[in-house]
């Protein structure tokens, strides 16, 4: 296991605000279903292995894990788990391929994830691959900078961002006010994207990914994923974090800020 990636609280910035129960009875009740959903939202922490964590479980209990390193408010995104879980009674499991990036050109690993939450307010575990376990945290960033529960909006990202790839090249996106994306990468890679508000009502964005001709390392070659949008502690700075995969072939995440 060359950098574990952080579990599964997965991509961005922050998760479903709970209304407070009449009683401890309630709360229970409220957890206490193997629904798809209950442990759905976004979540900010760290793992044992020293990465910064972004994540989201969406609805479905699909889940994407973005991992890398923060320096001021810029993230510089190295690697992206993501699986399908399963949420019951305040436990999450789920099984995940996990790109990891960090040492070099990209390696797959696959492993399992297994978490505990309270909804609308943080969740920890561990996921083990190749027979190593490294641990997580994530709590719920303040609904001031990010709430699951607006929908999303095109107006909110369209327009020209900056910032950086998994593989660590720079690149440049331009978002026009339909969802239709265009960007390049540092080394003349072109890669084009359509960007749609998910159906859930919930914030966050389905993502369709596709790399033009060579330099691009994955020429011609499509993914599909999410992304979200969220303003930085300053209050001022928007981050903007996609991350798509394909299969089990490969993964790849835009970090970018304006």
């Amino acid at each position: 296991m060359k950098s574990i990636a952080p579990t599964l609280a997965l991509a961005l910035a922050s998760v479903l605000l709970l209304s407070c129960g009449s009683n401890s009875g309630s709360a229970s009740n409220s957890q206490s279903s193997s629904t798809p959903g209950q442990a759905q939202g976004v979540y900010l922490g760290n793992t044992s292995t020293g990465y910064a964590l972004n994540g989201i479980i969406l609805p479905n209990d699909k889940f994407y894990a973005i991992y890398g390193s923060v320096s001021g408010n810029a993230f510089y995104v190295c690697g992206i788990a993501t699986g399908q879980g399963a949420s019951d009674s305040g436990k999450f499991t789920a099984t995940e391929s996990d790109f990891d990036y960090c040492d070099g050109p990209q390696v797959v690993y696959s492993g399992t994830v297994a978490a505990t939450y309270t909804r609308g307010s943080s969740i920890s575990g561990s996921i083990t691959e190749n027979g190593n376990a490294a641990t997580f945290t994530g709590t719920v960033p303040v609904v001031s900078l990010f709430d699951y529960n607006t929908p999303a909006s095109l107006a909110t990202i369209s327009g020209s961002w900056s910032g950086s790839l998994t593989d660590g090249e720079s690149a440049s996106v331009t978002v026009d006010s339909s969802g239709v994306a265009n960007g390049i990468s540092s080394s003349g890679c072109a890669f084009s994207a359509t960007i749609s508000a998910d159906s859930s009502n919930k914030n966050f964005f389905d993502v369709s990914l596709t790399f033009g001709d060579s330099p691009c390392e994955l020429p011609n070659q499509s993914a599909t994923g999410i992304a979200v949008n969220y303003l930085l502690s300053d209050g001022v700075t928007n981050q903007l974090v996609a991350g798509v995969s394909s299969a089990s072939s490969f993964g790849i995440v835009f970090a970018a800020q304006r």
